[in-house]
């Protein structure tokens, strides 16, 4: 046994011991990992729990920075005032509230409108019928789910999910903005601390090279965002002033669902063709749906190649068939959100793979 220990090659033997240990330690780990399964995934539920607030802060308070700064500067124009920053949170939030209970309100009273057929009479009729004939009701309701392939155990369920999921939504966004707040009030020093973390862990140069990311990321975010949004509302403008004029019905709302479509690149000019069709068909207006239709058209295209490109000036530099392609996938991935953010995202990796052929480039010359 002795001369056959002697025989072998101790670096090997070491190197056979290591790698045993290693795969030794590997199964065990995978073993507590498997039979602990329910301790992980709760372990990552509150983890989500906690980082869908915090991601949902930072886009409201990365999208809100340009108009909190622009009151700060308003407020500090002669000196500097420690309460300048929360009142330019405040008015800040204040705005985007009023501009969404003005879509509100414009929504509500196009209904209203359309439906000024209803009043207080017809409602109480309604409750006195349901009241009456509660049994009848179920038995409709109970059909209906069967003509659908869904029993009412079945409806219960989905209904009972939908509720917390819009309890989640609600939850989420309350947090998110109590979280954007605390981001705007001390940005700054919630990114210097990070920052010399981050310095300290990995190093210097990695300091850097994120700093670069971050510096890029925020120049083709910022240019698309806040470029789309100022864009989204001055299609809206343009789009309900031209409409009242040449006498669309529901201009506003068209105008409303325009610049919201506008939003997402070529999305904008589906939503307004549709919604003109729809409505002047609905109301037999033909001639004003011939002229909206060519209005609409006059607008997008002076919006694609004048207003837009201005906006967006030399941040996104992709080609269109890339757009539609990001488009798609971050529809697939994130919904409404994904593809809001897919088209800035596409354009940052198509700028770091840009530089990564510039630089083999380079270096194959070399």
């Amino acid at each position: 046994m002795k001369k056959f220990w002697d025989s072998l090659d101790k670096k090997y033997v070491k190197i056979c011991g290591y790698a045993s240990a290693t795969v030794i330690i590997t199964i065990i780990i995978l073993g507590l990992l498997y039979s602990s399964g329910v301790f992980w995934v709760r372990l990552w539920s509150i983890f989500t729990a906690v980082l869908k607030p915090v991601v949902i802060g930072g886009i409201i308070s990365y999208l809100l920075k340009p108009i909190v700064d622009k009151f700060d500067d308003f407020f500090n124009r002669n000196k500097y005032h420690r309460w300048s920053r929360y009142l330019s949170i405040l008015l800040s939030f204040l705005l985007i509230l009023a501009i969404f209970a003005l879509i509100i309100v414009i929504l509500v009273l196009t209904i209203y409108k359309n439906v000024s057929a209803i009043n207080i009479d017809t409602i109480m009729g309604l409750v006195d019928l349901i009241q009456n004939d509660t049994e009848n009701l179920y038995t409709a309701i109970e059909n209906l789910l069967k003509s659908m392939g869904l029993s009412v155990s079945q409806f219960s369920g989905l209904l009972f999910k939908a509720v917390i999921s819009v309890k989640d939504i609600i939850t989420g966004l309350f947090f998110g903005i109590i979280f954007s707040i605390y981001f705007m009030m001390d940005g700054r020093g919630i990114k210097d601390y990070w920052k010399r973390a981050f310095a300290i862990i990995t190093g210097k140069k990695n300091e850097e090279r994120v700093e670069q990311f971050w510096h890029d990321a925020d120049k083709i975010f910022s240019g698309y965002l806040r470029g789309q949004f100022i864009d989204a509302s001055i299609v809206c403008v343009l789009t309900g002033v031209v409409f009242l004029i040449v006498g669309v019905p529901e201009a506003i709302l068209i105008a409303l669902l325009v610049g919201i479509g506008n939003l997402i690149p070529y999305v904008g000019p589906i939503v307004g063709y549709c919604a003109v069709t729809l409505v002047c068909l609905a109301t037999g207006s033909y001639h004003e749906l011939v002229v909206g239709l060519v209005s609409l058209l006059i607008i997008m295209v002076i919006d694609g190649n004048i207003i837009n490109p201005r906006l967006l000036s030399n941040n996104i530099k992709i080609h269109p068939l890339l757009v539609v392609a990001a488009l798609i996938g971050g529809g697939a991935l994130g919904g409404f959100v994904g593809m809001l953010v897919a088209v800035p995202v596409a354009a940052l990796i198509k700028l770091y793979f840009d530089r990564f052929l510039a630089k083999k480039e380079s270096e194959d010359n070399n």
